[in-house]
């Protein structure tokens, strides 16, 4: 009995989460071609204040939906667009927030996931058949775009197309001196937004990471420096700049190696999904040279 009692607690407790929470954006099958749309419950009088939502569609509620009258759900590693009954920007609904209806297809999936306990009464086997009976078979909208698809064509667009190339700029220009601080500093960004409308409608997000490598084995903080101020020195404030003091005399290569960690989020879709990594690199020669000793006065 106290097995039946958990079983049903636990599915009573999912479909009250299903019914409150859902909203559109969670994953899951779709119904069959044709299956009725579950429809907001109509409040009575006394209700009604407190339902601002009743009888707007399940997936118009999100404020972020696009202009075109359509924004995305994520299901199964695809993205697909999800039309908003007509309705052109601002999406419909908008300001609904937690009131919007359930994603149907999303609730089938929750209750069909948990399935009919074998100690339920004949009237709470009805109850539970009642609320599946519109669920239809598990389908993929076959114009669905799979993320994994999305996620390399915008690394590569980000790569070939958007993200600056790195550049190396040392100071003094071309020669320095050995046991002085040589400063080093790029025009990176130290971020990256971007909006795209292909292969979907989407905002790109890239933060950087940067790599100095001076050419003698010392490497830098991961910052993209600073130009030389006079007001600031490189002597009282290391901080404040990319900085390296060669010992010995020679000609070194600086190595700037720039990691984008990114990612991309579509209308509708409260998740973010990764892109891979975009590295890009950039090197500069530099010549230190001995300093001598000058001698200014001789009283």
């Amino acid at each position: 009995m106290s097995h039946r009692r958990g079983h049903l607690a636990a599915l009573a407790a999912l479909v009250a989460a299903a019914l409150l929470a859902l909203g559109g954006a969670g994953p899951g099958p779709l119904s069959a071609p044709g299956s009725p749309a579950w429809a907001a419950p109509v409040p009575g009088p006394e209700t009604a204040a407190q339902v601002p939502c009743t009888g707007a569609r399940w997936g118009s509620c999100d404020t972020r939906a696009t202009d075109n009258g359509y924004q995305y759900r994520y299901r199964g590693g695809y993205l697909e667009r999800v039309p908003l009954g007509g309705t052109t920007g601002g999406g419909g609904g908008g300001g609904c927030g937690d009131d919007c209806p359930p994603d149907p297809d999303a609730l089938c999936a929750l209750l069909t996931g948990v399935g009919p306990a074998p100690e339920m009464t004949a009237a709470e086997r009805a109850e539970y058949d009642a609320l599946v009976a519109n669920c239809g078979p598990v389908l993929y909208d076959p114009d669905g775009i799979a993320v994994a698809d999305i996620a390399a064509q915008l690394a590569d667009y980000l790569r070939e197309e958007l993200l600056p190339t790195p550049d190396v700029v040392i100071q003094p220009v071309g020669n320095s001196f050995a046991n002085l601080p040589t400063i080093m500093h790029t025009a990176v960004p130290d971020a990256f937004t971007f909006d795209v409308a292909e292969p979907v409608l989407a905002t790109i997000s890239a933060n950087p990471h940067y790599v100095w490598d001076f050419g003698d084995g010392g490497t830098g903080p991961d910052a993209p420096g600073r130009p030389y101020d006079p007001a600031i020195s490189p002597r009282d404030h290391p901080d404040a700049y990319v900085a390296h003091a060669y010992h010995r005399p020679g000609t070194y290569q600086v190595t700037l190696t720039v990691t984008w960690d990114g990612f991309f989020t579509v209308p509708g879709v409260a998740q973010a999904f990764p892109l891979a990594d975009v590295v890009l690199a950039a090197a500069e020669p530099i010549t230190i040279e001995e300093a001598g000793g000058v001698l200014v006065d001789n009283d």
